[in-house]
């Protein structure tokens, strides 16, 4: 093998390492599989909630965003409660949905009170706990608003009308964050 084609072949090989993906790293292409996360991906309610969670607020400790699913439904949730000791009594869910409603895609904002479901409450544990989900504590799947909760928005899920979508949810989002 010549020196030239030496060359070559370790510019093939150092273009090759480029391009793979760091290990344990999800695939490139990975797309929402059903049309509710498909509808919810449009809208950026993943990201826009992560937004929410991440801010610093004085009167509530904020946890999330979870992407949850349901057979028929799927959603973009973070979970808040009260600061201090009895805050965790009623654990308020806030999110973002894609759920059918008269043979249509839904998008759907809301918030959803989950009272307090565990035989006990251990601080400590629960402290650690909840920032990874509240299913254990709260006992719900996270879904979509009901008629005994808060809607804040609801409107049938066009393609071509999605950057208005993003405008209506924005504009409920910031409300949110002013009220808490």
């Amino acid at each position: 093998m010549s020196a030239d084609d030496q060359e070559q072949r370790y510019d093939d090989i150092l273009r090759r390492i480029a391009k793979r993906r760091p290990f344990g790293s999800a695939p490139d292409d990975q797309k929402p599989g059903t049309p509710h996360d498909r509808a919810l991906d449009m809208v950026n309610a993943f990201d826009t909630m992560a937004e929410l969670a991440q801010g610093q607020y004085a009167k509530i400790l904020c946890y999330g965003p979870q992407a949850l699913q349901g057979r028929a439904w799927s959603g973009a949730v973070i979970w808040y409660h009260k600061r201090g000791y009895h805050g965790y009594q009623t654990l308020s869910l806030f999110g973002l949905w894609a759920h059918y409603h008269d043979s249509r895609i839904v998008l759907s904002a809301g918030l959803r009170q989950l009272p307090y479901r565990a035989p006990v409450y251990d601080p400590g544990v629960y402290r650690v706990a909840i920032r990874n989900g509240f299913q254990l504590y709260y006992d719900d799947d996270g879904r979509p608003p009901d008629g005994d909760d808060r809607l804040l928005y609801r409107a049938p899920f066009e393609l071509k009308e999605r950057l208005k979508h993003r405008q209506a949810l924005a504009e409920i989002l910031t409300q949110w964050a002013a009220e808490v």
